[in-house]
């Protein structure tokens, strides 16, 4: 009995061992030495010209690690396949290689698939920009096209739109660029570069390949480069993060791995705490299962900002720390490019909480950031929606929260404090019933699968009494709202009683 059991564990450990040694040269045979340089590539060639100059000190990163450039702009990183090299700009730089205009897809991807070699060069050529006291940037959430026709939906609209916008720095699209469709990926991107402002991509729960289980971004990545990492813009520090957390092929949560961590360790090590950090993920940080490894990271910052998707309506998120806010985005496709459609034959699709589809502008100045609002198609200025129900007047503020004040003035009266109500959007339940009583969707629409979900930013007051029935006709009202997050506005609306 003693002799078996002392040959069943050398044939175990032995196993074990063997295995090891396997997953080791697995392991080593995937590693790559990279090299190259950072550099001013002052004729826009993408060639690093024995003449341009290096950028000492500069951040490159495989999206864990980070080293620095020497005199001469050279680096030295280990990484392996499946990571992507990426040099986490400074303030006052971009890249200078010309027709690019989805800034990440300048990263470099070590794709399983096509390299092979253990040692590699990687040069990144760069340019200096016009020195910003002030910029404002579009966080624009899913546009989850699932086909050629949505796709249609999104350039005739929210793409239009945005390059229609001369007044944006750049864009960062918050995930879910596609609905699990990769061959759209590509033509997504491409729909993108059409656009003058540049933009930053991350990856969305529906942006991953399920059919390659080891390697869920890679087709995201060989489009768009990384799918976590940084940069500064004019005394602003931006970092990206995919949280998105594969359970299975098909399953996901919001998590940040190890390695995200310590890539955001490593990063904020060289960002100075009166710094204002920008972080962006698609799943919200509030839904994030470690969400905490990642906010005890950030508290000793002076002012964060998180930005994300996923959700299809705008929501707001607190962490406990008066210095961090997290900032929904809603959805550009709305409910999923659902519901009637407007004049140019795109959907409404009007999200859960009673927002039009659409995306935020964030603006920066002095270290500071004020938020707004924009519908698709609307005018900048409406920022919410006015109806009477009985003897209240109920107001969706898109951008409030429970810290905003909203308060409201009838025909040039004292200003009154409105409630914060939670309860379905009036426009929305218009909808249920519409659709209940097949009155909508009409032909040639899809139905917009609404539910009577409440909606996190309604307010309500009471209707004067003292209104003359003149005054009740297209009534001059104001609506203000305000909190320490960015919001500060009034609107104005004329609307019968």
């Amino acid at each position: 009995m003693r002799f078996k059991q002392i040959v069943f564990w050398f044939i175990f450990f032995a196993v074990n061992l063997a295995a090891s040694v396997a997953d080791a040269q697995s392991r080593s045979s995937d590693t790559i030495r990279i090299t190259g340089r950072i550099y001013l590539d002052d004729n826009a060639n993408g060639l690093p010209d024995q003449k341009e100059r290096g950028l000492k000190a500069a951040l490159v990163s495989n999206g864990r690690d980070i080293v620095l450039t020497d005199k001469k702009g050279r680096y030295e990183i280990q990484a392996i396949k499946g990571q992507s090299i990426f040099p986490i700009l400074p303030s006052g730089y971009s890249f200078a290689k010309k027709g690019i205009i989805v800034t990440n897809a300048n990263f470099f991807y070590l794709d399983p698939e096509s390299v092979s070699s253990d040692k590699m060069e990687i040069h990144f050529g760069l340019h200096k920009l016009p020195k910003e006291d002030s910029f404002t940037i579009g966080a624009i959430g899913d546009v989850q096209v699932d086909n050629e026709e949505e796709l249609g939906y999104a350039s005739r609209s929210v793409l239009q739109e945005l390059a229609q916008r001369q007044d944006l720095a750049f864009n960062i699209f918050l995930g879910d660029l596609v609905n699990d469709n990769m061959p759209l990926l590509p033509k997504l991107k491409n729909a993108l570069e059409k656009i003058a402002t540049p933009s930053w991509t991350l990856v969305g729960n529906h942006d991953r390949n399920t059919a390659n289980p080891s390697h869920m971004s890679d087709v995201f990545n060989r489009n768009f480069g990384a799918d976590t990492y940084s940069f500064n813009y004019s005394g602003v520090h931006f970092v990206v993060l995919n949280n998105v957390f594969s359970t299975g092929k098909n399953g996901y949560e919001g998590r940040v791995s190890e390695d995200q961590i310590q890539f955001l360790k490593n990063d904020l090590a060289y960002v100075p705490k009166y710094m204002p950090v920008v972080l962006s993920q698609h799943i919200p940080m509030a839904h994030t299962r470690n969400r905490q490894e990642v906010i005890e990271l950030l508290t000793p910052y002076h002012k964060v900002l998180l930005l994300s998707g996923h959700t299809h309506q705008i929501t707001r998120h607190y962490f406990g720390h008066p210095n961090i806010h997290e900032l929904g985005a809603g959805a550009t496709c709305g409910n999923w490019w659902t519901g009637e459609k407007d004049f140019d034959g795109v959907p409404h699709a009007i999200m859960q909480c009673g927002a039009p589809r659409g995306y935020f502008t964030v603006h920066f100045h002095h270290g500071d950031y004020r938020i707004q609002y924009k519908g698709v198609g609307l005018d900048a200025s409406r920022q919410i929606a006015l109806s009477v129900d009985s003897l209240d007047l109920i107001a969706n503020v898109y951008v409030g929260s429970d810290s905003t004040s909203v308060q409201v003035q009838f025909e040039g009266g004292e200003w009154l404090d409105m409630q914060q109500e939670r309860r379905v959007d009036p426009t929305v339940l218009q909808i249920i019933e519409r659709n209940r009583a097949k009155v909508y969707p009409l032909t040639g629409t899809r139905v917009n699968p609404l539910g009577k979900r409440k909606s996190p930013h309604i307010w309500k007051v009471r209707i004067p009494s003292t209104l003359s029935p003149l005054d009740r006709e297209n009534c001059r009202i104001r609506v203000r709202a305000s909190d320490d997050y960015g919001v500060d506005f009034i609107q104005e609306v004329f609307l019968t009683l």
